[in-house]
């Protein structure tokens, strides 16, 4: 056959065949696809249609299918609150922004330009502590399809603020409270938290029958949230009705089912009020269990009555852990009560200072007569 370009010949039959190469096969010899046509026009036409179309299909897909195929992937291992956090993050800031992306475009270039205009959205300002788990979660998207973005995210400047734990007076005061209205389930559940360092979303789950009254102990098995109902295509069922739903699931990670001892006086308590085994620690107006919600509002009344300057429900467990810490508690052990993965943990999110401490610190090294 006579050469009538690159990798185009004249056929004996008048014919003219054009030849791409596919690539190599497992000899590693070259592999080609002909094209046949009776003009060298033709010929050159089929080539550029066959190249562009095996070129779209070879580039990677839009990043918006990405984040569906991922979070369907995960959806079957997640549990319903984590598919609600990253469906909610996805379709709130990932895919309106990057979503129109082919998947090799997201270059960390381009992340970067996407983490700072994350500080321009309109509406609540987001920490860069949210903003970086959110370019972590595209970058988790985008090595679900083997690509490598970066091998670190854009530069965030996370501030760790001091917490503020509630003074040990106004503890004592809330203390007091809940010791006069043990009667009532709310009260009774705050004072173990109070103790214990638990969760109140496995406060909410917690049944009499997962405390063992003979043995001193109490075993953490489940956690109780309220989660969005998604249909099977991600979409939130009833889009804009707000539908939702009670789970009642495992704890929050695997070191989070753990086995507690409980203090002998709180275990007095607990043995006078003490009900039926599958019934639930707090109970709900209508309902056998009270859901998170329910239990935060009840809290903030609580402190009302107390007099109390309003705190989050959480800082119960800080106070119980930084309480364990400077009363001696080893940090090995108190990682097991609180459920962390590692001590390090613990150390880092849950220990912190406070005044009375500092004070006394200062004490030490001041030998100033009074």
């Amino acid at each position: 056959m006579a050469r009538a370009g690159s990798n185009i010949y004249k056929r004996k039959d008048g014919r003219y065949e054009g030849r791409i190469l596919l690539g190599k096969d497992d000899r590693n010899r070259p592999r080609y696809l002909s094209v046949y046509a009776k003009t060298l026009r033709d010929v050159r036409r089929k080539m550029d249609d066959l190249k562009a179309k095996a070129k779209e299909e070879k580039s990677s897909p839009l990043l918006c299918e990405c984040a569906e195929r991922w979070l369907e992937s995960g959806r079957r291992y997640w549990k319903p609150t984590t598919y609600d956090v990253y469906r909610r993050i996805a379709g709130r800031y990932v895919i309106p922004e990057l979503g129109n992306y082919r998947a090799d475009e997201i270059t960390p270039e381009k992340l970067s330009g996407f983490s700072d205009g994350l500080s321009k959205s309109p509406g609540k300002t987001l920490s860069d502590r949210y903003k970086k788990y959110i370019c972590s979660l595209v970058r988790r998207i985008l090595m679900a399809e083997g690509i490598q973005i970066c091998p670190q995210l854009p530069e965030f400047h996370i501030v760790h603020k001091e917490m503020l734990l509630p003074g040990n007076d106004d503890l004592n005061r809330l203390e007091e409270y809940l010791l006069e209205h043990l009667e009532e389930s709310t009260c009774l559940g705050i004072l173990l938290v109070r103790y214990t360092g638990i969760r109140i979303g496995e406060l909410c789950a917690l049944k009499w029958g997962d405390i063992d009254l003979e043995r001193g102990i109490l075993t953490v098995r489940r956690n109780l949230q309220r989660v969005r109902i998604y249909e099977e295509d991600g979409a939130e069922a009833g889009a804009g009705s707000g539908k939702t739903k009670i789970s009642v699931q495992l704890p929050k990670t695997a070191n989070s089912f753990r086995i507690i001892p409980l203090a002998d006086g709180l275990l007095k308590i607990l043995r006078i009020h003490a009900r039926g085994p599958q019934e639930y620690m707090v109970s709900g107006k209508h309902t056998e269990w009270a859901e998170v919600r329910t239990v935060q509002y009840r809290f903030a009344a609580i402190l009302k009555k107390c007099g109390l300057q309003p705190f989050h429900f959480h800082l119960l467990r800080h106070s119980f852990a930084s309480d364990c810490i400077h009363r001696g508690c080893d940090i090995k052990s108190l990682s097991e009560i609180l459920g962390h993965s590692s001590a390090q943990v613990t150390m880092n999110i849950y220990v912190h200072s406070n005044m009375y401490v500092k004070k006394e610190m200062m004490n030490l090294i001041c030998e100033i007569a009074e």
